[in-house]
């Protein structure tokens, strides 16, 4: 019969631990069958280990660079369609034309045509390039002038105005003479006046009528031209949002992560090349509702950029641009003149530095060596500003007018129309000398105009996943036969159904618009259920839904942000109640009903929005505003709503577009409904009135409140998604890509497992790891203490506050947040003795386990909070309180910690706190993990009773990590995650012995643990005596007791002997680790194109192209390593290799392998061997080797020490952290060092190899192990880089650099064919060796 067996798994990003334990918290163990052809056939394994693998990422870097290929095969698709058109009567005065344009990059020996490329002969060339010294002089001579022009030159100046056609963000008609920078900054103020964010109550409308335009036209820098603007406008100050706009307006760079209170440094600047992924990743951490304002802002800004490309042009002249580039050439050839003859006169010596050496920031760096304009001016200033008589080229670098080049990175800047006007122009003024120029006029300018509409996408044939184009007929799509070929109704369909994301909780329902009125009320009155106030008479109440029907409909509904104020004044002028405080909301509510406003602002009728009839044509048109940008197909689709909206209206709606998407769906919010109740959940958020207090339960207590059926409706539809297979199962879950594929990893695991075991396992116990991400949700620390010490007008100012690394030492944060003084006495801390004072938890860890700021404060000393084990006294409170509102008020202390302090005065710590605590500490709310625990349940608990309900067979739990972090703080089991990578498999143990342990001590509370259990009664109510007593104090204590803890039957639950067990256990050596292997893909190498040499390791650019004469790229991605035999020189002697086939090559490999190695010059090869990075070897004298790539290895043994050393290193990273009982330990137990030494010289010669590197390492410690304690500390941590699994790294040793070993020698290589190849399953538990001496 199988025992009964325990699952625990750690889900990280790039590793899952797992755990496989009996009902007495040991490992189970098994005889594992080995296969292959060694003489080992049968291994003894602990059921555990960790499968470790490359972290998975997000598409957005192949995304750009596939949007990027796409861009230059349609200008390459451009130039085409222009060469069919001119080719026949090309080739009767030129026939060999373009034939010399396709070779302009090629050396003059490998060129089959003529050497030059425009007229064929070296005389007429020359004098083309001194009649046209830029492409921009041949466009205004075609533009302007009628007389006859050499068709090859009008197909020069028309393929260069069709390559380069400028951008198309402009709709309509746009001219040189409509560039408009005031209209365009009227726009944006009129934008920042409207804004959602602007509080209505203080601010002061920004005047919309001053004009710039004189402001940028004035000679001076950005920054005084940003001061000016800023001048008439004296409210604003420049380090506001405003300023900061301004400053982007007129070219610098704005920094916002102030303004925001971000934790990473922001900035934006409208040049720069990252400009759209920056500001993709700034409106990713504030809300798209700042989209607007920014894009009107660059608006502004493109305007003035466009006005100084087209300034100073000839009137006259057909082609402005092209006046404005030649006389920016004129200027540029004037000011290098100059430049030249001051360099020569006064600094003779720099000259070639400045103008010759391309490796510097001079002139030939800006010219040929990629220097960009803004360092090239920091070059010039610092060197020009030693010397006399330079004013003006300061001033003008000063004006950031100097040297400009013709093509920069303003031109972006340039519509579409502006070329466009010039092309019309050639083409008149050319067709009537060419007739069939005449004919295909509209031909060419459509070449110019047409863009592929973002709704029909990527015009791919097939199954292509990245294509959604629905097509009317087969072919190929050119500029004239667009809507011939391709149905673009249609395909906008399929681009909304593409676009649109999935319910998180019902995962066949779309979501709805960010924007959409029935998201932003849900928004609304979910929030609203969290506002409590405090009356005249100290009575705390919530709203009821009369109340909160009325403050949506008078409040919300009239202005675009409801601050507290405002509540509060309605609340005293409607209900007559005199409100004290307001709990629930900072200054203003986040909720905003935002889309109400814009719709009425664009005409459609109050009157109209407000009949709930017409709910759903208003969501349909903010659904399309939201899905469509282009104006066409915006009007297209709104067409169905003519004579129900004004034509008015209807033209304004055309120019709005909305941007993202909220989370969840229609159905979930309007749709499902309490099967007692009928009410929905929206519903319920504006109705759960109750007595004597209204319920107001929140969006989540409502979805997972055991009396409502939310619960069971989300779970059934949830359970009715079909997938194809369990990779489309989990990519269908929200969440990062790095955090899905652990979750497939983990399933896989599970699923091994249970084929090995037999049966199903009793429990699965679930931890998830939390993602790093970049996030806005609290302030830098230096920021908030700075902002909270300003409004307590605090002497502390008066010195430089600590940096942010400093900061992150609790103590030193809570001293200033608590403004120097014991909040328990009121008396002065000193700041000098920081480390001598306590650290109270205010909420006894006695009853939690939160090492929260809410709950941490810096006192002088515990004792004087009052009694044991209780919070802050009476009379704490009473001599404290003034001083802490001041905190409060000032931002220095959250909400949460003054009710912490002050709770005696609420009765202390109360039943329902204490529940609360339990509730906290074992309920899982990440909705990530309790969709990798409803797969659980679902794989496993399908049977249902007679009454339909699910037979739950298998427990799975979700543990939040902090229950295991106060296990290994308890008994001292320590973690260091540099060591090697046996804690995540260990974290998987301790997760299922703990798991497994509480939910045989509180079997009541079954509901919080077990996924799918949902208790009718509260958690009070199911709590016998007993359970509260032992477990109103913290729920951890019973492990630790000193009587062993039994069962309602007297069967012992936990003892001494288990905790003797766990610390057993965690002391066994045999582990499975497992390093996924990884079939390489994406890309073939490297993008960069390295300069031409003797090398053979490039890679052609192009095929049959010379890298010794055109360069090419490197490092070539290696699909597969091959382990061949091959006979070698004139004796034909056997010879092994290891060949790398790289992903460029992998078809032509496949299509015939022997072939193909012959062709590479191996001769009658034999593979014996295809192997994948990360394939595991081991050596006779049992090093472990990874397989990086076919010329190198990576390290495949795990570094294991004893606890004790374990110990050592957890105290020596906790000292230089600056704790100061680490550094009592680490001095007290200092000859240990001397230990470690002796375990990584014994690690190192056995299994490393790296002799040169260790007697270096050696040579130091012995220099150094007498310096300060902490110096030995921290290189001891540092020396587990060098024992590290994987990768070899440099790292720093007392100072000294120890570069990597890396495993690169022949030797290394040769050395594999001697060892074991180990094949791993998933788990590792199954394995086949294969001996490669005996292939």
């Amino acid at each position: 019969m199988v025992k009964e067996y325990s699952i625990g798994l750690d889900i990280g990003t790039s590793s899952v631990g797992w755990s496989v334990i009996g009902s007495n918290n040991d490992l189970i163990k098994k005889k594992m069958l080995i296969k292959g052809n060694t003489t080992k056939k049968y291994i003894k394994k602990n059921f555990w280990g960790v499968r470790l693998f490359e972290e998975g990422h997000t598409a957005e870097d192949t995304r750009i660079k596939r949007v990027t290929r796409r861009r230059y095969i349609r200008r390459r698709n451009r130039i085409n369609y222009l060469q069919e058109i001119f080719s026949v009567p090309m080739s009767e005065i030129d026939k060999h034309f373009f034939d010399r344009l396709g070779e302009t990059f090629l050396r003059l020996e490998d060129k089959k045509y003529q050497h030059y490329p425009i007229f064929g002969t070296e005389k007429l060339d020359k004098e083309y390039h001194e009649i046209y010294p830029t492409i921009y002089h041949l466009r205004k001579k075609l533009a302007d002038s009628s007389e006859k022009a050499d068709l090859r030159l009008v197909y020069l100046a028309c393929s260069h105005i069709i390559k380069y056609r400028g951008h198309f963000l402009i709709e309509g008609n746009f001219s040189t003479n409509n560039v408009s920078i005031n209209d365009s900054f009227e726009k944006f103020i009129n934008v920042y006046n409207q804004s959602d964010f602007i509080d209505e109550e203080n601010y002061q409308t920004l005047n919309s009528e001053i004009r710039i335009n004189q402001i940028i036209n004035e000679q001076g820098s950005r920054s005084k031209k940003s001061e000016s603007i800023l001048n008439n406008f004296p409210k604003e100050k420049s380090n506001s949002l405003f300023g900061q706009l301004v400053k982007m307006i007129v070219g610098n760079q704005g920094n916002f992560t102030k303004i925001f209170n971000l934790e990473e440094e922001i900035k934006l600047q409208y040049s720069s090349e990252e400009y759209e992924q920056d500001i993709e990743i700034l409106l990713g951490l504030i809300g798209d509702d700042y989209a607007d304002l920014f894009e009107s802002a660059k608006a502004v800004y493109d305007a003035i950029e466009l006005s100084n490309i087209l300034s100073n042009t000839d009137e006259s002249s057909h082609a402005k641009l092209s006046s404005s580039m030649i006389s920016r050439y004129k200027k540029h050839h004037k000011e290098l003149a100059e430049l030249k003859n001051y360099i020569k006169s006064y600094l003779p010596d720099r000259y070639y530095e400045v103008f010759k050496d391309s490796s510097k920031h001079g002139y030939a760096g800006y010219i040929d060596g990629g220097v960009g304009e803004e360092d090239f001016y920091k070059y010039m200033k610092k060197l020009l500003s030693k010397t006399s008589d330079a004013e003006s080229f300061l001033n003008s670098i000063e004006n950031e007018d100097f040297l400009r080049k013709q093509r920069t990175y303003d031109n972006g800047v340039i519509p579409y129309q502006i070329h466009l006007e010039e092309l019309s122009a050639i083409l008149n003024n050319q067709s009537e000398h060419y007739p069939f120029l005449k004919e295909n006029i509209e031909k060419i300018e459509q070449i110019l105009t047409f863009r592929i509409p973002y709704y029909v996408g990527p015009l791919a044939y097939g199954n292509s996943r990245f294509s959604w184009v629905v097509r009317k007929e087969k072919g190929s799509i050119t500029p004239w036969n667009l809507e011939k070929k391709v149905d673009l109704s249609q395909s906008a369909t399929k681009f909304i159904e593409k676009m649109t994301n999935y319910d998180l909780y019902l995962p066949n329902e779309k979501v709805l618009p960010k924007n959409s009125l029935i998201y932003q009320k849900y928004i609304i009155f979910n929030e609203l259920t969290k506002v409590k106030y405090k009356d005249d008479r100290g009575k705390i109440l919530n709203s009821s839904s009369d109340e909160k029907i009325s403050i949506f409909e008078e409040l919300f509904k009239s202005k675009r942000k409801v601050t507290k104020k405002d509540l509060i004044n309605y609340l005293e002028n409607q209900y007559l109640i005199t409100v004290t405080t307001v709990e629930g909301i900072e200054e203003s509510f986040n909720a905003v009903y935002s889309t109400y406003h814009d719709l009425i602002k664009q005409g459609v009728p109050k009157e109209f929005l407000d009949e709930s009839s017409n709910e759903e044509i208003i969501e349909d048109i903010i659904k399309i505003l939201t899905l469509f940008e282009d104006r066409k197909m915006i009007r297209e689709q709104l067409t169905q709503y003519k004579g129900i909206l004004s034509d008015k209206t209807l033209k304004k709606l055309e120019k709005r577009h909305y941007t993202g998407w909220g989370r969840l769906s229609k159905k979930l919010l309007v749709g499902i409904k309490d099967k007692e109740s009928q009410k929905t959940i929206l519903d319920f958020l504006i109705n759960d009135d109750g007595f004597p207090t209204n319920n107001n339960r929140n969006f989540m207590q409502l979805i997972n409140d055991p009396l409502l059926s939310f619960n069971d409706i989300i779970a059934e539809e949830q359970r009715e998604k079909e997938f194809k297979s369990q990779e489309d199962l989990v990519n269908s879950l929200p969440g990062s890509p790095a955090l899905k594929k652990g979750i497939l990893q983990s399933l896989k695991i599970v699923d091994e497992i249970v084929d090995i075991m037999g049966a199903h396992p009793s429990n699965i116990v679930v931890e998830m790891a939390r993602e790093n991400q970049r996030t806005n949700r609290s302030n830098t620390r230096q920021s908030q203490i700075e902002k909270s010490l300003k409004e307590l007008e605090s002497d502390l100012l008066k010195n430089k506050l600590p940096s942010n690394e400093e900061l992150k030492s609790n103590r030193l944060l809570l001293y200033y947040l608590q403004n120097g003084i014991d909040l328990y006495t009121g008396q002065t801390l000193d700041i000098t003795k920081l480390s001598s004072y306590d650290l109270d938890h205010i909420i006894p860890q006695s009853f939690i386990t939160d090492n929260s700021l809410d709950n941490l404060v810096l006192v002088s000393s515990k004792e004087n909070r009052g009694k044991k084990d209780k919070v802050p006294s009476k009379e704490v409170v009473k001599r404290n309180k003034p001083y802490w509102e001041k905190l409060l008020k000032s931002g220095a202390m959250s909400k949460r910690k003054f009710d912490n302090l002050t709770k005696v005065e609420r009765g202390g710590l109360t039943e329902a706190d204490k529940a609360g605590f339990i509730h906290r500490q074992l309920v899982e709310t990440r909705q990530i993990t309790k969709h990798v625990a409803r797969l659980l349940d679902e794989k496993f608990n399908v049977e249902k009773d007679e009454k339909g309900n699910i037979k739950r067979t298998v427990n799975v739990l979700t543990l939040k990590s902090s229950l295991t972090s106060q296990f290994r703080s308890k008994f001292r089991l320590y973690k260091l995650r540099d060591l090697n990578d046996y804690h995540h498999a260990h974290d998987a143990y301790l997760n299922a012995v703990v798991g497994t342990t509480l939910l045989k001590k509180y079997p009541n509370l079954r509901g919080e643990f077990v996924y799918g259990e949902f208790s009718k009664q509260g958690l009070k109510k199911r709590l016998s005596a007993t359970d509260k007593l032992n477990m109103y104090t913290n729920i951890m204590n019973f492990f630790d007791a000193e009587t062993p803890s039994v069962d309602e039957n007297g069967e012992i639950i936990w003892s001494h002997k288990d905790i003797s067990m766990v610390k057993k256990v965690l002391e066994y050596r045999q582990m499975n680790i497992v390093k996924k292997v990884e079939q390489q893909k994406g890309r073939f190498y490297k993008e960069t194109i390295h300069p031409h040499s003797n090398s053979n390791k490039l890679i052609p650019i192009k095929n049959n192209l010379d890298t010794k004469k055109y360069g090419g790229y490197k490092e070539p991605m290696i699909a597969l390593s091959l382990f061949i035999r091959y006979k070698k020189g004139k004796k034909q002697i056997l010879t092994n290799e290891v060949v790398g086939i790289p992903l460029i090559k992998i078809i032509e490999y496949q299509k015939d392998k022997e072939s193909y190695l012959e062709k590479t010059g191996y001769t009658n090869p034999r593979i014996l061997l295809e192997l994948s990075k990360y394939s595991l070897f081991e050596t006779k004298t049992g090093k472990r080797r990874m397989l990086a790539s076919a010329t190198e290895l990576q390290k495949g043994n795990q570094f294991v020490l004893p606890s004790f050393l374990v110990e050592l290193l957890y105290h020596s990273q906790k000292a230089i952290d600056g704790n100061k009982e680490s550094l009592t330990y680490i001095n007290e137990h200092r000859q240990n060092y001397d230990k470690l030494m002796d375990e990584v010289n014994t690690y190192s010669k056995e299994l490393i190899g790296a002799d040169n590197n260790l007697n270096k390492i050696n040579k130091q410690y012995s220099e150094n192990k007498e310096v300060n304690i902490l110096d030995v500390a921290k290189s001891s941590l540092n020396l587990m880089k060098f024992t590290s699994f994987g990768v070899a790294m440099d790292f720093d040793y007392f100072g000294v650099k120890i570069n990597r070993y890396r495993y690169t020698r022949v030797s290394d290589i040769k050395e594999l064919f001697e060892s074991v190849l180990i094949y791993q399953s998933i788990t590792g538990l199954y394995e086949t060796r294969i001996d490669l001496e005996k292939l």
